[in-house]
């Protein structure tokens, strides 16, 4: 099967799968998980620490691809195209702009309120430690870079950042930063809303990770390993947080 062929054909749709159909699967899988709320330590430790094996076990498989050769960044030139083409140019346009709620920036000035909010409502240790996870978050990506050192793709539709390419730092942040938000806010506000934080947080999550794509910044590999970096750094932390409410209720509300 050729799918670059298929990615070009049906870009629309896959990304609409992407966008809608994830999320929805997300709140879904939440509200049946809210079942076991009171799950113990042990539990949550498991529940966990599978996506934080399964990401570094995608992460590790795609830095193994990039760095035995030129086959795999070949194939991810050649699907970032076949994406890029069957875009529709409207739609491209929205995409440059959403991007950049990913922008470190932004997602600075995201977490500092959050952190505002936090010590204004006089939950210092959960503003202590939503500032530490996205700082450290931030320094991880930046690690990941600097051993990966793997270079932009070809064929941009606007400036390409200096940095380097694996994994996607906008995916990564925005993963860890919107995360995080939704953490904090599930453990504060009403219950009925809970499926829409989730479906909310993974759409600007996902569409941040798809526009890195369409616009042409990112290979696919790199957003891929973005959200697998970003989200096993991000189940580690909120599955530590809530062991250690728990147990000592040191981040207790």
């Amino acid at each position: 099967m050729d799918y670059t062929a298929l990615a070009q054909r049906h870009a629309i749709a896959i990304i609409a799968i992407v966008l809608f159909v994830v999320p929805a699967i997300a709140a879904g899988a939440w509200v049946w998980a809210t079942r076991h709320r009171r799950a113990s330590a042990a539990a949550i430790a498991v529940a966990a620490g599978v996506p934080v094996v399964a990401g570094a076990a995608v992460f590790i498989a795609i830095a193994t691809r990039i760095a035995h050769g030129t086959a795999f960044s070949s194939a991810d030139q050649r699907l970032l195209d076949a994406v890029r083409d069957g875009t529709p140019a409207f739609v491209a346009r929205w995409f440059a702009a959403l991007t950049h709620l990913g922008d470190p920036w932004f997602l600075t000035l995201l977490c500092a309120l959050m952190c505002a909010a936090l010590v204004l409502t006089r939950r210092f240790g959960l503003a202590v430690y939503f500032a530490a996870v996205t700082s450290a978050g931030g320094l991880l990506n930046h690690a990941l870079k600097a051993m990966m050192r793997r270079g932009r793709p070809t064929g941009a539709t606007v400036p390409l950042p200096e940095s380097f390419a694996f994994p996607s730092g906008h995916t990564f942040g925005s993963i860890v930063c919107y995360g995080m938000c939704a953490y904090v806010l599930l453990r504060f506000a009403p219950t009925r809303r809970d499926p829409l934080i989730i479906a909310l947080a993974c759409f600007i999550v996902l569409a941040i990770g798809t526009s890195r794509v369409v616009i042409g910044v990112h290979f696919p590999g790199d957003v891929i390993g973005g959200f697998a970096s970003g989200g096993a750094w991000l189940a580690a932390c909120i599955g530590v947080a809530e062991i250690d409410r728990r147990r000592s209720h040191t981040l207790s509300e």
